[in-house]
């Protein structure tokens, strides 16, 4: 039983963050988009829902967070609105992020991503009147009342995801998105407008972000700051370079490889020596990963497919 419900907590946290892998793929793989702010829009997502639907009771705990006033009152809101309410917020807080960022360049684009990511947990820490500051928000609803549930649930949504990343390849503006990303010149010159078409890449790709926000705190149950740090952003980044950027079913394999075997399963392998020995090759081998797939394979295990489409001129 104990095994089936390690197996059960993998299987769902590898499904929650291929989420945000297929999200990176509608920003990095089809716009060409580098965001290094993921963990900042995952913690809009997770910070939305829970403050919507936390009980009431949560004002008890004022005297742990140690501040007079305490938390703002809680409406308990179904999971769903919580839901929606996340992927509204996430979108528009890329929105709002996106009018000055989607103007520079792709690397000064990365840098400035990571400032945002950085802003959004530093706001989380300090704005103790809406999150309660390092204390964090606990007692957050799970809808199902049940871990296996849940997980079907996170997999309904990440099949969903994956059906609405793969649909975008082959529309007309997953097209626009995939000729911005080879060369913006040509894109302009057949009149599309390259921010209008970054921007509804970016607001796409950070609303599933949220989604994925939303899941991950309904199955912690609580979350605090300082689960929303770099380390978050660039296991993502991992997988789906490994994984195989630009192709959804890698991302997922990817997810399976870094996430569910080297990230979550070696965390029950023996220890070895002092306690923090083991975490430190587990981060070692996930990096020598990389490395050697940047320089041997870039494309990933599943590189694209690239799908034969015919032109109409209109």
């Amino acid at each position: 039983m104990e095994i089936l419900s390690w197996i059960l907590t993998i299987a769902t946290i590898v499904a929650i963050y291929s989420i945000m892998g297929l999200a990176l793929n509608v920003h990095f793989g089809y716009t060409n988009l580098p965001n290094f702010g993921i963990a900042g829009f995952f913690a809009v997502g997770a910070y939305a829902s829970a403050i919507l639907t936390a009980p009431h009771r949560f004002r008890e705990m004022e005297i742990f967070a140690g501040f007079p006033g305490g938390v703002a009152g809680r409406i308990e809101a179904p999971f769903i609105v919580g839901l929606l309410a996340a992927i509204v917020l996430a979108g528009v807080v890329g929105l709002i992020i996106g009018i000055p960022l989607l103007r520079l360049r792709e690397d000064y684009l990365a840098v400035a991503s990571i400032g945002i990511a950085q802003t959004i947990y530093y706001v989380a820490v300090n704005e103790l009147w809406l999150t309660t500051g390092s204390a964090g928000i606990r007692l957050i609803p799970m809808p199902t009342g049940n871990r296996y549930l849940y997980f079907l649930l996170v997999l309904l949504l990440l099949a969903i995801a994956y059906w609405v990343v793969n649909r975008f390849y082959s529309t007309p503006i997953g097209r626009v998105w995939r000729g911005v990303r080879e060369d913006e010149v040509i894109t302009a010159s057949l009149g599309k407008s390259i921010f209008r078409s970054r921007m509804s890449a970016w607001i796409a790709g950070c609303s599933i972000m949220g989604a994925a926000g939303c899941l991950w705190a309904h199955y912690s149950m609580a979350i605090q700051p300082g689960e929303f740090v770099p380390t978050t952003t660039f296991l993502v980044w991992i997988f789906v370079i490994v994984g195989g950027l630009r192709n959804n079913k890698g991302i997922l394999l990817g997810a399976i490889l870094i996430m569910g075997f080297f990230e979550q399963g070696t965390r029950f392998l023996p220890a070895i020596g002092a306690p923090y020995i083991m975490p430190a090759i587990r981060l070692i081998i996930i990096g020598v990963l990389l490395v050697v797939f940047v320089r041997f394979r870039p494309q990933g295990v599943l590189p694209e497919r690239h799908k034969k489409i015919e032109a109409h001129i209109r």
